[in-house]
């Protein structure tokens, strides 16, 4: 292209461009009118967009809400089922609990329909409205009751007629029962039990029939005596026996509704109803002795076995009472368990359980999840200890074998009875032969005591139900060790006592060493000393009599053949203990029946003297026999001796006049020390079981043979009293051989005891005080020395001191 074509080109481009620009300069008003019509469409278009966009924001909102709305609902009903639930559950809880109280039977499982046995409700049968008035007026049913519905009132008619099996029909007798009552003429039983279900419910509707009968009688009877018998002491004794009586028959009355009663107790039950309904009452008491004490598992032990008896013609002059509790089982049966308070250290118990047989129903539910923590616990539990041979033949009844000092290793081994699991309390604390904790200082005992007495009552948990379970307490006993910590926990138990039963009889058994073992090293055994020390001058003054026994004899006749075991221990400290002890569990009726205040009162006449000394002698009770027998002259020389088959001779001329067994603490006099020329006896008591008189025409009898030691000064016959009863001293499976009179194993002694006070304990005192003076501190010396010092001089003579006549 040329250059003239170039230039005409841009020459035309320009002029088009111009053009083009005057043309935009001016616009036309409906164009305009166009473009805002067009820009307010299209705004209006995407604000219609926007408010679309913002609705179904919304609605999304709106229906996530309400999904969330109807979760809190659902979250909530189910909330309040769960609630309802709950407390429907507590208030059948609360009902059961109800109806276990008054001795109705439990109510059936609830199934998921609704009706309480399972089954699905039955549909009620209308009845017309005067037809169901007429019925109910035949029946003597009011027709109407104040604002009872139809319904209500066909529901309460077949509820009368028995037809309503929603509902249990309770009399209301003494025991409300379900059982359907028979008529009087109906109640007559026969002895033989039926074996047939039908037969069996009908004897069960026959015996609670009976057993009302009785009850609303009895009780009638009570009703109408006079306010003046009602009040007095007989009166309401005879009340209470009656709601005893009552309250016992009750788990009877529930094993008939349901029907799972025993044969073995059904078969007595039935025997002695029979019996009453024909006026034979010793046959009916006798066979409710073999049905509540015959029929129990080792219902009683150790020495009181032999005391129970079973037919009211052989009662025993022992009141088993006095030592044991009646009680009842869960199960409804009887049991007899001691009135005793054990503590022990952890591990001392040995394969004994605090739930036995007698009360194994009680054992602990395991823990669920939502009882305590939300996860499941780890349940850590011990090698349990196995079960000596002699228990485990007891528990399967057979005959036990001999025990020996090897098989024995803790005291629950020997032990023939059940406790109650209130009697036996473990002292978590210290365990049993800890080396790194011991419980051998006197300290530790007081502060454990007194760290419990913080957390908790002792006396109001422990020890008082037990108390006024008894009608008539005698007094306390309380059996402890002295020369360890057990006498400072003793001592806090028994000042705690004596707070809360100021005058009662408390006699405290002291069984200790106190520094007698020689190959015990010298520090423990002063620190025994101490102990013993510490724990006399706190129980001696707490106790309404102290008696100290020690773990090794003083006087040991060749007859006693012990070792140092505490089974061959305790053995001998039984035989002292219970046979000191058996005035006070004689009956009344009895001629040697004495109470724990009659015996003390005799050896504790000013009651300054609390400290006394026992000993005691054994002997084969047919040499005794013939020896007081006034045709045998020549026994009465070998009786000096019977106790001694070795050939040792003890006593006199006169027979057994001196005790050869001395259990009192240990002589602490020196060999260099001076003794005295006699021994003053301020008061002595003598139980002996058996014939030891001297002679049936003796007018002191043994009394007088008191008096007869050489170093023993003769006073008047007032200062001693003699009990004797014919009972001799049982010795069980469990009883050890330690005795060889000449009898076999197993067969039964005569004992012969002796409880003094005499100036010979003011000596041990002053000893004791002497060697705790010189290792207590500063603090405590000043007051320990001048206690001791102050009891010492009660056992005193006149003016005779400890420094200025000894051995004149």
């Amino acid at each position: 292209m040329d250059f003239k074509s170039l230039l005409s080109a841009q020459i035309n481009k320009a002029k088009a461009s111009a053009s083009a620009d005057s043309e935009k300069k001016y616009v036309k008003r409906s164009e305009l009118e166009a473009q805002r019509q067009a820009a307010y469409l299209a705004e209006k278009e995407a604000a219609e967009k926007a408010r679309l966009e913002r609705l179904e924001k919304k609605r999304k909102a709106e229906e996530e809400e309400a999904e969330r709305e109807a979760q809190r609902r659902e979250k909530r009903r189910r909330l309040a089922e769960e609630s309802r639930k709950r407390r429907e559950e507590e208030e059948l809880e609360e009902e059961r609990q109800r109806r276990k109280r008054l001795g109705l039977p439990d109510l059936p499982p609830k199934s998921a329909e609704g009706s309480q046995d399972g089954t699905p409700v039955p549909e009620e049968e209308d009845i017309p409205e005067a037809e169901l008035v007429q019925k109910l007026r035949a029946l003597q049913e009011p027709a109407q009751l104040f604002g009872e519905t139809h319904k209500q009132k066909l529901k309460r008619y077949k509820r009368r007629i028995g037809q309503d099996n929603l509902a249990a029909i309770t009399t209301d007798g003494p025991i409300p029962t379900t059982l359907q009552l028979v008529p009087e003429k109906d109640m007559k039983v026969s002895l033989k039990v039926p074996k047939d279900k039908e037969g069996r419910e009908f004897l069960f509707r026959q015996l609670a029939s009976y057993f009302t009968m009785v009850l609303k009688e009895w009780e009638g009877t009570l009703a109408r005596r006079s306010g003046d018998i009602k009040n007095s002491y007989q009166g309401k004794q005879a009340y209470a026996a009656m709601v005893q009586a009552r309250e016992n028959m009750r788990p009877l009355f529930k094993k008939m509704e349901k029907g799972d009663l025993e044969s073995s107790i059904l078969e007595p039950v039935v025997e002695i109803v029979h019996a009453a309904q024909e006026r034979r009452y010793v046959d009916a008491n006798d066979g409710y002795l073999r049905l509540s004490i015959g029929k129990a598992a080792w219902p009683i032990g150790v020495t009181m076995e032999s005391y129970f008896t079973y037919h009211p013609e052989e009662e025993s002059p022992v009141n088993h009472d006095i030592l044991f509790r009646p009680g009842i089982a869960p199960d409804g049966s009887d049991t007899f368990t001691p009135r005793a308070v054990i503590y022990d250290l952890k591990g001392a118990f040995g394969t004994m359980r605090k739930l036995n047989a007698l009360y194994e129903t009680e054992a602990d539910v395991a823990p669920t999840e939502s009882d305590v923590w939300p996860s499941k616990p780890i349940v850590q539990r011990t090698e349990p200890i196995p079960a000596s041979s002699y228990q485990s033949a007891l528990d399967a009844g057979l005959s036990p074998p001999r025990l020996s000092t090897s098989s024995v290793r803790y005291w629950s081994d020997y032990s023939h009875i059940y406790y109650h699991p209130k009697s036996l309390i473990q002292l978590s604390e210290f365990q049993v032969n800890d080396s790194l904790m011991p419980f051998e200082n006197w300290d530790v005992g007081m502060d454990l005591f007194e760290k419990l007495e913080r957390e908790v009552d002792l006396v109001d948990r422990d020890l008082r139900p037990f108390v006024e379970e008894c009608d008539g307490i005698q007094g306390l006993q309380i059996i402890t060790g002295v020369d360890d910590a057990w006498g400072g926990f003793a001592s806090g138990w028994l000042e705690r006592l004596r707070d809360e039963y100021g005058k009662l009889s408390i006699w405290t058994w002291g069984v200790g060493d106190q520094g007698g073992n020689t190959a015990i090293p010298r520090e423990k055994r002063l620190q025994q000393t101490v102990n013993a020390a510490r724990s006399l001058n706190v129980l001696a003054e707490q106790s309404s009599l102290f008696i100290p026994l020690s773990n090794r004899p003083k006087k040991m006749p060749s007859y006693l053949q012990m070792e140092a075991s505490p089974w061959h221990i305790g053995a001998l400290h039984c035989v002292a203990l219970e046979t000191l002890t058996m005035p006070s569990r004689l009956r009344t009726s009895h001629q040697g029946h004495g109470t724990l205040a009659d015996l003390e009162q005799i050896v504790n006449l000013t009651g300054k003297r609390p400290i006394g000394k026992i000993e005691m002698s054994i002997a084969d009770p047919d040499v005794l026999t013939n020896k007081a027998s006034p045709d045998v002259m020549e026994v009465e020389k070998v009786t000096s001796r019977v106790a001694t088959p070795r050939g040792e001779e003890v006593g006199n001329e006169n027979g057994l006049d001196e005790f050869d067994i001395d259990v009192f603490t240990k002589d602490y006099r020196t060999a260099g020390a001076p003794k005295r020329r006699r021994d003053h006896i301020f008061g002595r008591v003598g139980i002996s079981r058996g014939d030891w008189s001297k002679s049936p025409n003796d007018e002191y009898g043994a009394r007088d043979r008191f008096n007869d030691g050489p170093l023993v000064e003769r006073h008047v016959h007032d200062l001693t009293h003699r009990y004797n009863t014919p009972l001799l001293f049982p010795q069980l499976t469990s009883f050890p051989s330690i005795f060889d009179v000449g009898k076999p194993r197993g067969s039964k002694l005569a004992v012969n005891t002796g409880l003094t006070t005499s100036t010979a304990v003011a000596d041990q005192i002053r000893t004791l005080e002497h060697i705790a003076r010189r290792t207590l501190h500063l603090e405590d010396r000043e007051t320990l020395s001048n206690s001791l010092q102050s009891l010492a001089e009660e056992y005193d003579e006149g003016w005779e001191s400890s420094d200025s006549d000894m051995g004149e």
